[in-house]
C-alpha cells in the first residue's frame, strides 16, 4: 500500500498512518493474503486443480482486486470460453455447461458468459426435446 485509504498521505514501511494515525494492520494484512490466495490459485491451476484455483482466486479478487488477480482471472475466463466453444462443437452439452458454470464463477455478470450461457441452455432443451420425441416415437 502507498498511500492511507483514509487522509491519502504517503505511507513507508508503518503500520500506523504518520499523518491520521489509522491503524492499517488489517488492510495491510488483507493484501497479502490476496497476494496468497492469488499465488495459490496460480499454482493449484498449474496442478490441474481448476475448481480449488477458482475458490482461491475469487477469494483473492474479494479481499484485493490486484493486477495480478484480474490478469489472472480473465486468462482463466479466456481458457474456459475457449473449452465450452470446443466442447459445444463436439457436442458435449452437459460438459460444456459445466465448464461454464465454473468460468461464470468467475465473472458472474460477464455479458459475454451470460450469452454463452443462454445459447448452452437453448441447445440443451433443443437437445432434450429432441430426445422425447425420439423416445416417442419408438
Amino acid at each position: 500500500m502507498e498511500r492511507c485509504p483514509c487522509c491519502n498521505a504517503r505511507l513507508k514501511e508503518a503500520v500506523t498512518c504518520p499523518r491520521c494515525r489509522a491503524d492499517l494492520s488489517a488492510v495491510i494484512g488483507s493484501e497479502q493474503a490476496a497476494e496468497k490466495y492469488v499465488a495459490k490459485a496460480i499454482q493449484q491451476w498449474a496442478e490441474g486443480e481448476g475448481e480449488q484455483s477458482i475458490q482461491a482466486l475469487v477469494f483473492a479478487l474479494n479481499l484485493k482486486k490486484t493486477q495480478l488477480a484480474v490478469v489472472f482471472r480473465d486468462f482463466l475466463i479466456q481458457q474456459y470460453y475457449q473449452e465450452v466453444v470446443q466442447l459445444l462443437t463436439q457436442k458435449h452439452l452437459l460438459s460444456a455447461n459445466q465448464c461454464l458454470y465454473h468460468a461464470r464463477k468467475l465473472l458472474p455478470y460477464s455479458p459475454q458468459l451470460q450469452q454463452l450461457h443462454a445459447f448452452t441452455g437453448y441447445l440443451l432443451a433443443r437437445h432434450h426435446e429432441q430426445f422425447q420425441v425420439g423416445t416417442k416415437i419408438d
